[in-house]
């Protein structure tokens, strides 16, 4: 509910009340302040002003997101801005509209600390309104709220941001690595031949006149040779980046607990259960790979458990004697027959398609394609040992952890 001035003269409010106040002069003033921010805006980027939000969508960006903070001011404690699929979809599409404008990090966070500098302006006008009749406690939690939906909203639009960027610099180096190789073998086949040739013509000698040409022509030769071996080189360097902006240590006894967690539901269903090892490494890597990987593993664990064993496990363990890390996922389930274990790691590829009525199971194919696509983005592998009617193990490995840059 709102508050005329005359009942705010003479009524003080309570702690509800004055949070109603603050969010209710937010909604109604969430044009101003959205325009506001826009004319900062203009002054802050390249971009014509008509690009700062090219489409309708994005034209109420600002405004919505006020809106919605305003609802989440009066929110139950327990409810959070980030689970608002919607203003997280906004706060990501900024991320990625920047980026295609050729933005900077620094840029986005400059955006976000002049929205947050428009929204001090707007509580210390309110609070001043509300002058000794507001609650003060209220009044220091709304504020903490909203710079806490501010942040949260900032973080979704730089992680947009670094997720297009990482994208970027990994297709750009797949296609170096590309080039280098066609040119290295482009190279490498009228070479030898130029070579045997150098060799003939040397051997059977050559006047005055034409020894220099030979000799010059096998310089060049030389230096032909030594460019596609550092082409070929160069190759290999770009294979796998020392690091990358997603690349972090990762706890992997602590992704795998919270892998089977989020599992633990649809394992219970088949009467499967998990044992993890109380002791698992760490290592440098791509977070949500890591999770993407064990997920997709487990996950196919469960499905293809099989029914008729009375103890169904699926275990994650470390061989320490492997180096330099090697994780293994084992499960007493249906397993793989021999014929078909060559292709598992391939798109569209169900072993146990045949069964999907029997095992209640549906699926694409695509898992295990992904597991061996986001192990080798990794610079691991992907292995699969398996003995049919009797379970699978997938072993995990890992390279050595990139040196930590200084």
């Amino acid at each position: 509910m709102g508050y005329s001035c005359k009942q705010l003269a003479s009524t003080p409010l309570d702690s509800a009340a004055t949070i109603d106040h603050y969010s209710s002069r937010l909604a109604a003033d969430h044009l101003v302040l959205a325009h506001r921010w826009l004319e900062r805006l203009d002054a802050l980027l390249t971009v014509e002003r008509r690009d700062v939000f090219p489409t309708h969508q994005l034209l109420d960006h600002i405004p919505d997101l006020l809106i919605q903070i305003a609802e989440y001011l009066r929110a139950p404690e327990a409810q959070e801005i980030a689970a608002n699929t919607a203003v997280m979809a906004k706060a990501t599409e900024l991320g990625l509209l920047r980026f295609d404008q050729r933005a900077s990090v620094h840029q986005l966070l400059r955006e976000y600390q002049m929205f947050g500098e428009i929204l001090d302006d707007f509580f210390a006008r309110e609070a001043a309104v509300l002058g000794h009749r507001g609650d003060p406690v209220a009044t220091v939690h709304t504020i903490s709220r909203a710079t806490q939906a501010v942040r949260v909203l900032q973080q979704k639009t730089v992680d947009a941001f670094i997720t297009r960027y990482v994208e970027t610099i990994e297709r750009q180096t797949a296609q170096l690595r590309s080039f280098s190789r066609l040119v290295s073998h482009e190279i490498r086949q009228p070479l030898g031949v130029l070579q045997v040739l150098t060799r003939v013509m040397t051997s059977r000698g050559a006047d005055p006149e034409t020894t220099p040409l030979i000799e010059s022509l096998e310089r060049n030769v030389l230096r032909l040779g030594e460019v596609a071996g550092k082409l070929e080189r160069l190759a290999r360097l770009t294979r796998r980046p020392e690091s990358t902006p997603a690349e972090q240590e990762v706890d992997l006894a602590a992704v795998t607990i919270d892998v089977a967690r989020q599992l633990s539901e649809m394992a219970d269903a088949r009467g499967v259960r998990f044992e993890v090892a109380e002791s698992l490494p760490r290592i440098t890597a791509d977070a949500g790979r890591v999770e993407l990987v064990l997920m997709n593993l487990l996950a196919n664990a469960i499905k293809y458990s099989d029914p008729a064993k009375p103890d169904r496990v699926v275990s994650v363990q470390w061989d320490r004697a492997a180096a330099p890390v090697r994780i293994l996922v084992r499960d007493n389930g249906l397993g793989i027959p021999y014929s078909k274990r060559q292709r598992i790691f391939d798109q569209f590829v169900r072993v146990h398609a045949h069964l999907d009525d029997e095992l209640g199971t549906q699926g694409l194919g695509l898992g295990l394609s992904i597991v061996r696509e986001s192990m080798e983005a990794m610079g691991g592998t992907v292995a699969v040992e398996s003995e049919d009617g009797k379970g699978t193990t997938f072993v995990l490995d890992w390279p050595a952890s990139p040196p930590h840059r200084s």
